[in-house]
């Protein structure tokens, strides 16, 4: 009797613990072309430019992962403001740090810019897209 009253509480012990992780809810990006803009919210972001692109492309070993630099504009209740954001290795002078603007209510962060070099492209034009994200402060 106290064996099987042992492992019925066992049991439903690792039910319980087992419940407690919450699954994050799905980023859903919104692609912003090069000097293409969009409208979250009462926000305008446009993508200026590609300052610089040295990720390592897909295929390659490289002995630096690399990194992309985008520079945007964002506008917001008549404010206007300039941005430079860093995809991937910073040097210790540099932040890091993707968000694009942040109010109470919202806060809008770069997620990645695409396409990722590969072997293929190497060297080719491309028709780089920003994507953005938006989180609700809560």
């Amino acid at each position: 009797m106290k064996n099987s009253l042992l492992s019925l509480l066992v049991l439903f012990s690792s039910f319980a613990i087992g419940q407690n992780d919450q699954a994050k809810p799905p980023l859903i990006a919104v692609k912003i072309p090069l000097e293409g803009s969009i409208f979250l919210k009462g926000v305008s972001i446009k993508f200026l430019e590609v300052l610089e692109d040295s990720r390592c492309p897909d295929g390659v070993s490289c002995v630096w992962a690399g990194r992309a630099i985008v520079k945007v504009e964002i506008n917001s209740n008549g404010q206007t403001i300039e941005k430079t954001i860093i995809f991937g290795k910073t040097k210790p002078e540099e932040d890091g740090n993707t968000n694009l603007f942040n109010s109470r209510e919202l806060t809008i962060n770069g997620l990645t810019l695409n396409p990722y070099p590969n072997v293929e492209n190497l060297g080719e034009d491309t028709n780089y897209q920003l994507l953005v994200y938006e989180e609700k402060n809560q």
